[in-house]
């Protein structure tokens, strides 16, 4: 069931002229998104060197739709759901996980912005082509001024898409008279921002996702929105919008933009050596063969582990997906979620490296295309929603029926 089907009472008009070309179906997704693949996989190693993803694969992904797989109609998406984000991720993450990555983001946690007042939507996206990037945690500090906000001094690292964002959302907290403080995010202008070019890594370098400043900025009051309302579903956009996923717990719903991308480097992995050695063993005599028989059932294992870790997470997504309310979902299915996609994402990731021990001393090369996913899927696999601790010990309180622990976005240095 797609997103936009869902009902959830009265909900107030917003409509903006314009679209993406709008993607039917699952399978009109997946078509699409399969065409693009060997354009994606031709490109990644000069993305890497530049440090960015191909303009060009940009723009390719533009032509199909495919950005407004979770956009709401009324916004110009196709509105199809987050368990097509996460197949459709995963496809393009078996030929370039860098790419795989900016896709999610830009997809995805746009859709950060149908939670903000209806004001916020009508000005960002009045091109409904426009890409939105994220910095979860920025540093600074941020007052109240003049009826809106005053950021100064901010800084955040990983800001995934920037070569490509019009607009970025950021998460702070407002410092107020009587010294408490208010979580909240903000979307500012791209245009009032500095990018600090400081993205040289392990791996994940083709995403480019490098730091921001913002000096000092007023931020207008409508282009913000409360973390308290967005883990409580009750945000200014769930006014208008249909769906019972605008009224849930944002918590449960961001990390399906990404978790796509691992998942899928992963599987890549799996094909890119399964196609090496059927290729070594053409013509191969029967003793051969035998004699790879454990090479062969690492394959077999390897893979049944990865297409597990892919199938739970996107059977959470369906879950989220199909929901008409969202009580639908209980406490302990919200923790299952998290702790699927630590669980999912960490197993494909060490099964997948087995495939990387298997792989022989020419993977290690720098022009070797599993050198590179092994890089990817392990710097990808760092994300603070991939936690393993955290969401097991998540989830155990939840199962145990304990008081869930506080959110908060990640602190990191």
């Amino acid at each position: 069931m797609d997103m936009a089907s869902q009902a959830s009472g009265d909900v107030a008009e917003l409509e903006i002229a314009g679209s993406w070309p709008v993607v039917e179906s699952s399978a009109d997704a997946l078509t699409r998104v399969r065409a693009l693949l060997p354009q994606i996989a031709a490109a990644d190693a000069e993305s890497e060197s530049a440090r960015r993803l191909s303009p060009d694969v940009v723009d390719a992904i533009r032509q199909t739709g495919l950005f407004g797989v979770v956009m709401p109609r009324n916004l110009g998406g196709s509105e199809l759901g987050f368990a097509d984000l996460v197949r459709v991720t995963a496809e393009i993450g078996t030929v370039s996980g860098s790419a795989a990555w900016i896709f999610g983001v830009l997809a995805g946690h746009s859709w950060l912005i149908n939670l903000f007042p209806e004001e916020a939507q009508r000005e960002v996206m009045s091109d409904p082509t426009t890409l939105i990037g994220t910095v979860f945690r920025l540093g600074g500090e941020v007052v109240e001024e003049n009826g809106g906000y005053r950021l100064t001094g901010g800084s955040g690292r990983f800001c995934s898409g920037i070569d490509y964002a019009t607009w970025v959302i950021i998460g702070n907290a407002v410092k107020k008279a009587d010294g408490s403080v208010e979580p909240r995010f903000f979307v500012l202008p791209k245009s009032e921002i500095e990018v600090v070019d400081d993205w040289f890594t392990l791996g994940m370098r083709a995403t480019g996702s490098r730091s921001i400043k913002i000096d000092s900025a007023f931020i207008p009051a409508h282009r913000s929105c409360s973390l308290a309302d967005m883990l409580s579903g009750s945000t200014p956009g769930a006014r208008v919008h249909e769906g019972a996923v605008y009224r849930m717990p944002f918590s449960n719903i961001a990390p399906f933009s990404i978790v796509g991308a691992p998942l899928g480097m992963a599987r890549g992995m799996v094909q890119r050596f399964a196609a090496d050695i059927g290729k070594k063993l053409q013509g191969a005599d029967a003793l051969e063969i035998a004699e790879q028989s454990a090479t062969l059932a690492r394959i077999a294992e390897v893979g049944a582990e990865v297409d597990a870790a892919i199938a739970l997470i996107i059977n959470d997504a369906q879950m989220v997906d199909d929901a008409r309310d969202p009580s639908d979902i209980s406490a302990l299915q919200g923790a299952q979620i998290s702790r699927n996609w630590a669980w999912g994402v960490q197993r494909a990731r060490h099964a997948a490296n087995r495939i990387f021990e298997a792989s022989g001393g020419s993977a290690i090369y720098d022009n070797s295309a599993m050198q590179r996913l092994f890089r990817d899927l392990n710097s990808g696999s760092q994300h603070f929603a991939f936690t393993w601790d955290r969401a097991m010990t998540g989830y155990g309180r939840a199962a145990a029926g304990l008081q869930a622990g506080a959110f908060a976005l990640p602190n990191r240095k």
